[in-house]
């Protein structure tokens, strides 16, 4: 049986569906171009194993994620990648706090982080319909 695409049918599906399109973009780098990408983050000595790291646990969780996301379009799947991005929220609040990693790139991240996460919940919270 094959899998019939479904477009967004209201404002919080749809905004839960953009932002799964875009984890899945960022994922698709991540396994692509790790080096730039790690660079960009600031991580600038990567070992063949930081590589693989990046590549298999972001990039593959990323792109294995959102892809389930996008193609199921289930509320409790949006629901799932939404609290994901909540604890990487936490993550990175208890980094500005142990590691003090507290820095323009790093706030970037975390709003931006919390902007996925409620566009993502928005939808299956219907916080947004």
């Amino acid at each position: 049986m094959p899998i019939e695409f479904v477009a967004p049918q209201t404002t919080g599906e749809t905004l839960a569906f953009c932002v799964a399109l875009a984890t899945l973009l960022v994922g698709l780098i991540f396994m692509t171009i790790p080096h730039r990408f790690g660079r960009f983050l600031g991580i600038y000595d990567m070992s063949a194993s930081g590589i693989s790291e990046l590549r298999s646990a972001f990039g593959g969780s990323w792109v294995g994620f959102a892809l389930a996301a996008i193609l199921f379009a289930q509320p409790l799947i949006y629901l799932a990648l939404g609290t994901a991005f909540v604890f990487m929220v936490i993550g990175r609040v208890i980094s500005f706090l142990a590691d003090r990693s507290f820095n323009g790139q790093t706030v970037a991240a975390l709003l931006i982080e919390a902007a996925a996460g409620f566009g993502l919940l928005a939808y299956p919270l219907q916080i947004i319909p």
